[in-house]
């Protein structure tokens, strides 16, 4: 392979992509302004629509193969390379016993091709770039090489892209796990430990932090009166007023039917405390002017150094709501 060629490959290969889509562009367009003439195209082989679908295309000739065409695996060329049942390399596709078959070889006139699939670390085939010309013996083993390499980079790029999916899949639905479903804010039990990582910081005079348990009261009325889904709603429209008023490193969780727990992480005193008790009623409050239901919040502040263990300070947190709080949980 020309030293030039082995030079601009180089640097394609220490490039930085923003995405697959652009990674696949930059190889095309190299591809196709390297070769002596045809079409340059990448294409996906989805194995479960059974569909070879064109991702991208550059070029003279073949113009039944651009972006967004899609057609039965087994017409395509590259499912049979991928295969291994048809050469990576011909001059003559008009006379390969497999080639010859397809629609698409007499259709086009196709006569050189050259390809190389995509395959990832666990042997799959997912995709493949090739090169088509109505011409003969256009391409040579160089080209080969050269449509080899670049398909390792694309399906180094292919893996990445969905890895980093597959991690933001996982990460959804480790989300979704510690998540209430109604309001977004986190459940019962991943809340406590939160609380029980905050409370030994405390207990070893990392960082000072107060606990409240906040209930919006009268929820119970609206919900015998109005129904459940009102009902939710009015809770919906609670943790909202929490979340937006909680700073990125405070934490926030539904910790019973109707009562929520805020830890404020490294509020300075009581006076920090009841500060943001202060904001989050009147926002709570400018929330509910325009709704029928009379609904308020009250909240209870415990200094989380000063329990004896956490779920001791959320308890303590739920008793100064009152008495007899309503969903407080133990």
């Amino acid at each position: 392979m020309a030293d030039r060629l082995v030079s601009e490959l180089a640097h394609l290969c220490a490039s930085r992509f923003v995405s697959l889509g652009d990674a696949v562009r930059s190889l095309v367009t190299f591809l196709e302004e390297t070769l002596p003439s045809g079409r340059v195209i990448f294409g996906e082989l989805n194995y479960n629509t059974d569909e070879y679908r064109v991702l991208d295309a550059l070029g003279e000739g073949v113009d039944a193969l651009s972006a967004g065409v899609r057609m039965p695996l087994r017409e395509s060329f590259c499912i049979h390379m991928a295969n291994d049942a048809a050469p990576a390399l011909t001059g003559t596709a008009s006379t390969d016993p497999v080639y010859r078959t397809l629609e698409l070889c007499a259709s086009a006139g196709i006569e050189s091709y050259v390809a190389a699939p995509l395959e990832l670390a666990d042997g799959s085939r997912v995709a493949s770039v090739c090169a088509m010309s109505s011409a003969k013996n256009q391409y040579n083993e160089d080209h080969r090489e050269l449509f080899t390499i670049a398909a390792r980079l694309l399906a180094y790029e292919w893996e990445y892209v969905t890895r980093e999916g597959e991690l933001r899949r996982l990460s959804q639905l480790q989300r979704d796990a510690t998540s209430d479903p109604l309001t977004g804010l986190q459940l019962r039990e991943p809340f406590l430990d939160k609380l029980d990582r905050e409370w030994h910081l405390t207990e070893r005079g990392i960082t000072e932090s107060y606990l409240l348990a906040v209930q919006p009261v009268g929820i119970e009325a609206v919900r015998t009166t109005s129904g459940d889904a009102v009902a939710d709603l009015l809770l919906k429209n609670c943790a909202e007023v929490i979340s937006a008023a909680v700073r990125r490193s405070d934490i926030a969780g539904r910790v019973g039917e109707d009562v929520f727990g805020v830890i404020l992480v490294g509020c300075k005193g009581i006076e920090g405390a009841l500060a943001f008790r202060s904001r989050l009623e009147a926002s709570f409050e400018r929330a509910m002017s325009q709704r029928p239901e009379e609904v308020y919040l009250i909240a209870g502040i415990e200094k989380l150094g000063e329990a004896d263990s956490p779920r001791e300070a959320l308890q303590r947190a739920e008793e100064a709501l009152g008495p007899e709080p309503v969903g407080a949980a133990g």
